[in-house]
């Protein structure tokens, strides 16, 4: 049962905030490692309601995921929007809960696909204290039914080799049609118009998670990040992918839901359509 209370805030009762309410507020989130947040301490002086009625649905956006895996999404959401201070505070948090240094440059790497130049100048803000990082006591970080494992996505294309050959690109829809069921359009394209770079760029997926992360880990993060760009084809991808690693339908909600943080309910419109048929057929 969800409380009342959410980082010490009597979420129930948005129109009234005592002093004392705010005193545990900022007493949690200094406690987590996290710190005060600017956003946050804006609504605590000019309305604190907003602050509660945001606050009241973080316990409902997971269901199954443990929590280190959802702040591990927000760094990867932070460094696509380039957002220095979120990468940051969110990287002190995912240590707290238990993340290695391994964990968070495998989901960095995860996150330059799409981050480019913008997202990596944020994150290298952080490379200081990633230097200095001393990984906490080895935990149960991650569902227990998740496995790390390097060669996953291994499409078996040739990538000792700069040029893009039919049989890599046979080699590569056979991995599609063999672990999501289908070939994605982009790949088509590509595999047609510029084989090359659609070599380079599953060189780059396929060994994004060299380290610690879960291989689930993958379609979680791109699962979330393609609802909150609206990318329907790719939301479709990652759920069949997210399947065919073994994740659950409510592991795979965690992470679409997680989605209204930055894109709001409306963004489930597309979700669903591009998905809602194949959420209704997994455990």
């Amino acid at each position: 049962m969800i409380g009342a209370y959410q980082d010490g805030l009597d979420v129930s009762h948005p129109d009234v905030t005592t002093p004392e309410e705010i005193a545990a507020y900022r007493a949690q989130y200094a406690a987590t490692n996290k710190g005060l947040l600017d956003s946050f301490e804006f609504w605590l002086e000019f309305r604190p309601d907003v602050l509660k009625r945001h606050k009241a649905r973080t316990a409902h956006f997971t269901a199954a995921v443990t929590p280190l895996v959802q702040i591990l999404a927000a760094i990867h959401r932070y460094t696509i929007a380039g957002f220095r201070d979120g990468v940051a505070y969110e990287i002190r948090l995912a240590q707290s809960l238990g993340a290695t240094r391994a964990d968070i440059l495998d989901t960095l790497s995860v996150a330059f696909i799409h981050a480019g130049h913008p997202g990596m100048y944020a994150a290298a803000a952080y490379a200081g204290p990633l230097r200095e990082y001393e990984d906490p006591p080895a935990s149960d970080r991650f569902p227990s039914s998740w496995s790390f494992d390097p060669d996953a996505f291994r499409s078996g294309m040739d990538l000792t080799t700069r040029e893009a050959t039919e049989e890599d690109m046979r080699r590569l829809r056979r991995w599609y049609l063999d672990t999501i069921g289908e070939v994605p359009r982009h790949v088509d394209f590509l595999a047609r118009h510029r084989p090359g770079l659609l070599k380079a760029y599953r060189d780059r997926y396929e060994h994004a998670i060299r380290d610690s992360l879960p291989k689930q880990m993958l379609p979680y993060l791109l699962l979330n990040h393609h609802v909150v760009r609206g990318s329907r084809d790719a939301i479709r991808e990652n759920v069949l992918l997210g399947a065919a690693v073994g994740m659950s339908r409510d592991e795979l909600l965690d992470a679409i839901c997680f989605a209204v943080l930055h894109a709001g309910a409306n963004a489930l419109d597309l979700a669903d359509e591009a998905a809602g048929d194949l959420l209704a057929t997994i455990d």
